[in-house]
């Protein structure tokens, strides 16, 4: 990640923007789906889903239909209204560069950073390669993935926070795109932890899961 650091202080927070931050409304958003949601599993590789993870999960079960995935004129905001401020929306721009092109209110706000233009991959690390080839793996076999990372504050604390991560199809000769939500794993009244991006979002829990075509091969040593 970038090096800075995040606001992240309640006190200097824009007024429309301070109920995205508090645990309920986490708790709260929903996807707007045309069908119900009891299908969508709860937890995943022993890792309970987050409800906005579950209900991006659940949209995009819903929008891929009987294909592999959905594709990018299937990401509508309108359906995902309510999930934008915890949303990351990714493009692979080549092989080696996945680019965030929208990145949520509430992650802006909760990182005191706009990563709006940023290739996820632009800071080198041992591991960054395994982290590359990951997410390259949800399209080669279309299938998703949960992240559990560990994002710090400027006293070095460890925050675990959840990252949902789906594969979207491009369209007309676009680009491959990755959509993700980004949450808090531990229940908190709100979001007001002093982010700072100076060392790697260490990787707990790394969980690919079967969409229908199966999961990469585990010797490829990628889930942790």
């Amino acid at each position: 990640m970038t090096n800075g650091q995040g606001r992240g202080s309640g006190e200097t927070r824009p007024t429309w923007v301070q109920p995205l931050m508090e645990w309920s409304a986490v708790e709260n958003v929903r996807a707007r789906l045309a069908g119900p949601i009891g299908h969508v599993p709860d937890e995943i590789g022993g890792i309970a889903l987050s409800n906005a993870g579950r209900q991006l999960l659940g949209w995009w079960l819903e929008a891929r239909g009987t294909r592999p995935m959905p594709d990018a004129g299937d990401v509508s905001p309108r359906a995902l209204v309510e999930l934008l401020p915890y949303i990351r929306y990714l493009s692979w721009e080549d092989d080696e560069k996945l680019v965030i092109r929208i990145y949520g209110s509430a992650l802006v706000e909760a990182s005191g950073l706009d990563l709006t233009g940023h290739d996820i991959f632009g800071h080198k690390h041992d591991d960054v390669e395994n982290d590359r080839e990951r997410v390259r793996q949800l399209h080669r076999q279309p299938c998703g993935l949960v992240m559990l990372r560990n994002i710090y504050d400027g006293a070095g604390n460890p925050h675990p926070c959840e990252f949902m991560t789906l594969p979207v199809a491009p369209v007309a000769g676009g680009k491959a795109r990755i959509i993700g939500t980004v949450v808090p794993m531990v229940k908190m009244r709100e979001w007001n932890v002093d982010v700072v991006f100076d060392r790697i979002l260490a990787l707990q829990r790394a969980v690919f899961f079967d969409t229908g075509a199966g999961i990469p091969d585990p010797s490829l040593g990628l889930e942790v």
